[in-house]
């Protein structure tokens, strides 16, 4: 506890909230102004570019069904969809699936393909439905101690993709009077070659809450440095859903005086884990995105506890705990 009452002191000290949301389906909050809308991305407007997309301020695939901006054009929307988007939902799929992350289809399946390829889906009663083969393991289960790991593999992604499409979220959640200090970095995410370096080494903070967190709930908070502190990132974008939080600098022209200084940093304060007695202390690591080159077959290692596992045949029928 003193280590996050140091957190909380740090980020009071150094930072102002710029903006703060708790997000759950049922409840429609729109950003911007509908009636003169100008796009963030590209600077476009009407009748150059079209805006009857739903534009989701927090990507949809991470749960968000509330918050949308009336500032994204249709087709600037269209290119991060099928590209920083595409990095995003490979990389995150296997935890969105086991955290029950609801995206714009419901839970993702995990898969392998073939008569005999695993499949892991969650029901609507939290329930997952796991098929697996001995020719074929994803799983391995300690019923003794009531825990079941798993090795998923990740879709291809490209690492810096996924950082500009969690960067993309944190520029959307700005203010419009920040915006001239992130002209670099609106750049950067729109450009389709990541071979072109510019936020690559920046660190990735990392949290991983244990235990039973909600699945529709997402935190997201932008943050900028007070008027009058100096040596530290101008500006931070803290994003949590599921059993995991993210923080990311958001780039800025304003950094340039700490370019390559070395800095004491601290996480920003997380609610650890909703039972502490039961479940582990909070997990933190660093994470690298910079990568410019596609992945293939990552692994993707995750143990969860279980109440109770029911055993059945290929067809349905019950059958017994393999030996």
């Amino acid at each position: 506890m003193p280590a996050l009452e140091d957190a909380i002191k740090f980020y009071e000290e150094n930072y102002d909230v710029l903006g703060s949301w708790m997000l759950r389906p049922g409840e429609k909050i729109m950003l911007g102004d509908k009636e003169n809308r100008v796009c963030r991305f590209c600077g476009k407007t009407t009748p150059e570019v079209q805006f009857r997309k739903d534009a989701h301020a927090v990507s949809e695939m991470l749960g968000n069904k509330s918050l949308f901006t009336a500032y994204e054009c249709d087709t600037c929307n269209g290119g991060f969809g099928k590209g920083i988007e595409q990095d995003l939902g490979n990389w995150s799929k296997p935890m969105r699936t086991m955290a029950r992350i609801r995206g714009k289809s419901g839970v993702p399946t995990l898969k392998r393909g073939g008569d005999t390829g695993w499949r892991i889906e969650c029901d609507d009663a939290r329930t997952f439905k796991i098929n697996d083969y001995e020719t074929d393991p994803v799983t391995a289960i300690d019923e003794e101690k009531k825990s079941i790991s798993f090795k998923l593999k990740r879709d291809p992604y490209t690492p810096v993709g996924v950082m500009k499409a969690f960067v993309k979220m944190g520029l959307t959640l700005l203010p419009a009077e920040e915006l001239p200090n992130f002209r670099q970095a609106l750049a950067w995410i729109k450009d389709k070659d990541h071979s072109r370096r510019f936020a690559n080494d920046l660190p990735v903070f990392y949290a991983f809450q244990p235990g039973p967190m909600p699945n529709d709930l997402i935190a997201a908070i932008v943050l900028r440095l007070k008027d009058g502190v100096t040596g530290l990132p101008y500006a931070f974008f803290v994003l949590g859903y599921g059993n995991e939080v993210f923080q990311f600098v958001l780039p800025t022209e304003k950094d340039k005086g700490i370019d390559g200084k070395r800095m004491d940093l601290m996480t920003f304060p997380t609610p650890g884990s909703p039972d502490p007695l039961r479940f582990p202390m909070t997990g933190r690591a660093v994470l690298n995105l910079g990568g410019t080159e596609v992945i293939k077959g990552e692994t993707c290692p995750i143990t969860m506890g279980f109440d109770a596992i029911n055993w059945t045949k290929p067809d349905g029928t019950p059958s017994a705990p393999p030996s």
